[in-house]
């Protein structure tokens, strides 16, 4: 057990010595975050066919005592970000409800980011990025979005970067890297074959692969460094990209940190391609 887990973490995992009824309790606040923080006690005890008592029972056993206190905790858990990913649109939901829990889903999303990163391996990131001749970052399917944009943050203040969207290109220029060159290989389920295969193609050419990334995936353990999280499992119609929301945020990390330890070169860089912009409109009309 994390000393940092959550109560609904703590929930779902079923770490909590629960009655029958309270066990319904339980599933309910998993299935609805969101709602155990803003429906009273009479209304949440209708919506699970239980008493109110056994709601109060249910509090005291998660260690809270009584509903008020439950709330209150549960509700600084989800404003802190502190909440597992899960949301829950339904179709009699007002416009109003829905802005808020996707607003609310993708907080807790980027809130959650840094408890999954380690420092160490980011520092270590963000050196290889600087030494390095060469850098390609690589993603497909719906990562090959997130490795654009990828790409377009890291290309403002890093000359050395590359980003190939095809995947015959990508191949290509990933065989020609050297030691002292690496990738960013980019995947929500890390069981992309084509990925794995350019990961290992990587590395046999000496090349460093930084890997954002499912833990424990094919595509992690091809990994010199990791910067990975827990995939994104459900990707249905009420689902939120959130995940890729944590992917870029992973980005602005080494990004930022980039900037921290190579100050000099990347502000140089970045006035240059600030430089080129502002020229290209004002020739041109662009806004």
């Amino acid at each position: 057990m994390r000393h940092d887990e959550t109560m609904l973490e703590k929930l779902q995992n079923g770490e909590f010595k629960l009655r029958k009824s309270e066990q319904k309790v339980a599933n309910w606040i998993i299935d609805n975050s969101y709602e155990a923080t803003s429906l009273n006690i009479t209304t949440i005890a209708q919506n699970i066919g239980v008493s109110e008592p056994t709601i109060v029972r249910f509090c005291r056993a998660v260690g809270c005592k009584g509903f008020q206190e439950f709330k209150i905790r549960f509700a600084e858990e989800l404003a802190l970000g502190k909440i597992s990913e899960s949301i829950n649109i339904r179709l009699d939901d007002s416009t109003a409800v829905v802005k808020d829990k996707v607003a609310q889903y993708a907080r807790a999303a980027i809130a959650n980011v840094d408890r999954e990163i380690d420092d160490e391996q980011l520092e270590l990131a963000t050196h290889i990025l600087i030494d390095s001749n060469k850098v390609v970052v690589c993603g497909f399917g719906a990562s090959n979005c997130t490795a654009f944009d990828s790409f377009h943050k890291l290309f403002r203040m890093m000359p050395k970067v590359g980003y190939y969207p095809d995947m015959h290109m990508s191949a290509m220029a990933i065989g020609s890297l050297e030691p002292g060159d690496a990738i960013i290989a980019i995947s929500n389920s890390g069981k992309s074959e084509a990925l794995i295969s350019l990961c290992k193609l990587a590395r046999s050419n000496g090349a460093k692969v930084i890997t954002i990334t499912d833990p424990g995936s094919p595509v992690d353990q091809t990994a010199t460094v990791r910067l990975n999280i827990k995939k994104q499992v459900d990707t249905g119609l009420f689902v939120p990209m959130a995940h890729r929301l944590k992917q870029l945020t992973i980005i602005d990390f080494l990004v930022y940190n980039y900037a921290r330890l190579n100050e000099q070169r990347a502000a140089q860089r970045l006035k240059k391609t600030k430089t080129a912009l502002t020229n290209l409109k004002q020739q041109h009309s662009i806004i």
